[in-house]
């Protein structure tokens, strides 16, 4: 896992609060941004976002 590129993911989706304006914004596809952000949670042992559809 590539950490940095983990933690610019994680930031993106956190200040634009959802995956695909996040993804958008950090000029990468969506489904790339969550896994960068799932291998993140699983080597901090825990979830960071709410993968939730509603706010």
């Amino acid at each position: 896992m590539d950490l940095v590129a983990a933690c610019r993911a994680f930031v993106s989706v956190s200040e634009h609060g959802s995956f695909t304006v996040g993804a958008a914004a950090a000029r990468t596809a969506q489904s790339v941004v969550s896994r960068r952000v799932a291998a993140l949670e699983q080597r901090l042992g825990e979830r960071l976002l709410d993968r939730s559809s509603r706010r």
